[in-house]
């Protein structure tokens, strides 16, 4: 089984919106990202993860599996933004006292850090209706359009490109490796680390030799042309218009009335 048939190359390209117009997709992920940010209340980025979680997972058909494993690194990133807001950023009485240096966790603070790890997982479950719905090809089209230095979407393409490729490299390696009694104690996982790192890097820079070297061949002036699919912003229906406007009414709304509401009552 070839590593491209679970990554996120793959899911994108096989998911029940991966037709779906590139545009609309790209405004519901913008604009409901933005109006996350102004959120003063876990409430409604709880409530935005949970919606678009069930439009990646329901309606796009992404494995949850697979999902989970990509909201897994902000999770992480959100959840030690927690522990040290927790400790280290509020302001009032402590509601538990660690006992240590006079750290303990405030209500103030735990109330920040609650809220910034639901902004976080709100709005990257935002992001990934785009992201694991769409091509990338697709995506760097709306580069294109938004009139991004031709420069730096030509080497987003080839970055992207070529990780697929080396994660493929690297996966056969260390299969390879190990059919050879490899990674059987801590030396042998480090001498193995070692070499599979190295050999990495000498296909990467050999890779990029000959990449050029097809690119030029092939007539390259410093310019990648990429066939574009026909989506286009006038071909989003009036419905659809209608659903994008009223949802994001309704999450600026709730924004306006959960105001200020927190996990943790604060004593005045």
């Amino acid at each position: 089984m070839s590593i491209f048939e679970d990554t996120l190359d793959h899911y994108t390209a096989h998911n029940n919106l991966s037709e779906n117009n590139i545009y609309y997709k790209t405004l519901f992920a913008v604009l409901t990202l933005v109006i996350n940010l102004f959120a003063n209340s876990p409430i409604v980025p709880f409530l935005i993860f949970i919606i678009c979680t069930i439009i990646i997972i329901g309606k796009a058909k992404i494995p949850a599996r697979f999902y989970a494993t990509f909201m897994a690194v902000p999770f992480g990133f959100a959840f030690i933004s927690v522990i040290f807001m927790a400790f280290f950023f509020g302001v009032g009485d402590h509601i538990w006292n660690l006992g240590l240096f006079g750290w303990g966790i405030t209500a103030d603070g735990l109330n920040r850090g609650v809220l910034v790890f639901f902004k976080v997982m709100g709005g990257v479950s935002a992001l990934a209706v785009l992201i694991l719905t769409t091509p990338m090809n697709r995506v760097f089209g709306i580069f294109h359009d938004l009139h991004v230095p031709s420069i730096l979407t030509d080497l987003a393409i080839l970055m992207y490109r070529y990780i697929f490729l080396f994660l493929d490299v690297t996966a056969t390696m260390y299969n390879s490796q190990k059919t050879r009694l490899g990674y059987h104690s801590y030396m042998s996982w480090m001498h193995c680390l070692a070499s599979l790192a190295g050999m990495v890097f000498i296909r990467t820079w050999e890779q990029g030799e000959i990449s050029y070297k097809a690119l030029a061949s092939r007539g390259y002036n410093g310019r990648l042309n990429m066939i574009r699919q026909g989506d286009d912003i006038k071909d989003i229906s009036a419905i659809e218009w209608i659903c994008l406007i009223v949802f994001e009414v309704l999450i600026a709304y709730g924004i306006y009335i959960t105001g200020t509401i927190n996990v943790v009552p604060v004593l005045i």
